[in-house]
């Protein structure tokens, strides 16, 4: 099998044996292709194998149409509902999520305590470095 050869079986089996699928400057080229014989019988080989195919996936079932009963049916399901679902203001998220970024920044401004310090006096105003993380010391009252 010659470049050509090959070449052209490749460009068969891209782009089919109907020459409007293929791109325009194949398109002209293809009478050259189709002038060399192996690739005339390649092409012809091709447009039986297509045909052939064509009637193994045609559509030979009858058209169906729904009865009377179905159709009043799914009329019936399709109506407009008579009492207008009333959304919420506000989602419930959108509640949730406020209230969780409110009580954050309430914990940053009352951890920073810069809002409650006194920094007018330096002598009051001490960093105490032996504060212990115990739970248990904090619910007895102890270590406060």
């Amino acid at each position: 099998m010659t470049l050509v050869e090959r070449l052209f079986s490749g460009l068969i089996a891209r782009h089919g044996t109907r020459s409007v699928q293929w791109p325009y400057l194949l398109r002209i080229l293809l009478p050259v292709f189709l002038s060399i014989e192996s690739c005339s019988r390649c092409w012809r080989a091709a447009q039986v194998e297509e045909e052939g195919l064509r009637n193994v996936y045609a559509n030979t079932l009858p058209e169906l149409e729904p009865s009377a009963g179905l159709q009043a049916r799914l009329a019936s399901i399709a109506q407009p509902r008579k009492q207008l679902v009333r959304e919420p203001f506000i989602p419930v998220w959108r509640w949730s999520f406020a209230t969780a970024m409110a009580s954050a920044l309430l914990g940053v401004v009352l951890g920073a305590g810069g809002y409650f310090a006194d920094y007018t006096d330096p002598d009051t105003y001490t960093f105490d470095a032996t504060a212990s993380y115990e739970v248990s010391n904090w619910i007895a009252g102890a270590d406060l």
